[in-house]
């Protein structure tokens, strides 16, 4: 969500005509609310989506959007192998101590379920593992930011960009994911979609061209996304 209001907002101001409410749901929600003509455009952060699109949508991937792992700000690890990331998803590693910290228990964050089923299918199957769960229903970028920031054992999963100041972020194997490590060194991320019902039209394909102008992949990399050609099947 954040990235696409940065977009509508930069639009608009451009457009007086166009307007735009954004609102947040799940993986998909967004995706058939678009197909069934709900919403005029719907975005889903996931990887293989084409396969998977409602009778009638249309999909450009016009990013990806990278995952990082994040940790309180007074956690002294600043970076972790993939064996190390493995070892936690898994269970079989518990304590900061076992990955060179502090004595002190290890506490997910696993908020955005689109993440969450990215990262358990390219890193490992969950184990029984602590995870660190807010109170009700509410925006998962900014609470696994709260979260973290309040708990100094816990590790976060966050879209690049998404993540607060206030907190730290992993390198893995050494790297962060940037234009020229993404996909080879830095395999962890998504396809930022954005569907259609059907081609776009008037203001909705003036938006949709926008996003892949050269001033819409600045917004999108100031939010430490990766604008991508428009991706089609």
């Amino acid at each position: 969500v954040p990235l696409i209001a940065e977009l509508a907002k930069a639009y608009s101001e451009k457009h007086k005509d166009f307007s735009a409410e954004v609102s947040s749901f799940s993986c998909t929600l967004g995706v058939y609310k678009a197909a069934d003509g709900e919403a005029q455009i719907g975005v889903s952060t996931q990887n293989g989506l084409y396969g998977n699109l409602p009778k009638g949508a249309v999909n450009r991937v016009a990013a990806r959007s990278p995952i990082v792992l994040i940790v309180n700000k007074g956690n002294p690890v600043d970076g972790i192998t993939y064996a190390q990331l493995k070892g936690i998803f898994s269970g079989k590693i518990k304590n900061w101590k076992e990955v060179g910290g502090p004595d002190l228990k290890i506490a997910n964050v696993m908020l955005a379920p689109c993440v969450k089923h990215t990262m358990g299918k390219q890193v490992a199957m969950y184990g029984e593992i602590d995870q660190l769960l807010p109170d009700g229903k509410v925006n998962p970028v900014e609470h696994t930011n709260k979260l973290v920031i309040r708990n100094a054992g816990a590790i976060g999963q966050q879209i690049y960009g998404y993540e607060s100041g206030d907190v730290k972020i992993l390198k893995i194997d050494g790297v962060l994911p940037e234009e020229s490590t993404l996909e080879k060194e830095y395999t962890f991320y998504q396809d930022f979609n954005v569907v259609t019902r059907g081609e776009p039209t008037g203001e909705v394909r003036g938006f949709m061209d926008f996003i892949g102008s050269d001033e819409g992949g600045r917004i999108m990399r100031s939010l430490r996304h990766i604008p991508v050609k428009a991706e089609r099947p």
